[in-house]
């Protein structure tokens, strides 16, 4: 997981995150101690309704991902834009165990 080039973020099924990599500590600003049993939302930029999340969840139960375009917000109140995916990770029984959230910072790309 450390090594992985991309932003990791994996939370339990009650949403609250269990680890994060070094390269989500970069992008964030966010350090492991500082996340690790809260909820995601802490990265919220607040440019996205509750129907764009409503809809970003429904697909994950759907479809088991969800991938897209978000604005998050780094720990020193920086927006960026980030490629987002989320994935269901379900153990043998087809039960969600959990979810993996991969990320890119986007930010130069789009300016």
């Amino acid at each position: 997981m450390e090594n992985v080039g991309q932003s990791m973020m994996v939370t339990n099924t009650k949403g609250m995150i269990e680890k994060v990599n070094r390269a989500f500590t970069k992008v964030t600003g966010y350090q492991a101690d500082e996340v690790v049993g809260k909820n995601p939302n802490i990265l919220q930029s607040g440019k996205h309704d509750q129907t764009f999340y409503q809809k970003m969840w429904d697909s994950v139960q759907k479809r088991g991902y969800w991938q897209g375009e978000i604005w998050n917000k780094r720990r020193n109140g920086e927006v960026y834009l980030e490629w987002l995916t989320i994935s269901e990770v379900k153990n043998d029984a087809g039960e969600v165990k959990y979810y993996l959230g991969l990320f890119s910072d986007m930010t130069e790309q789009k300016s």
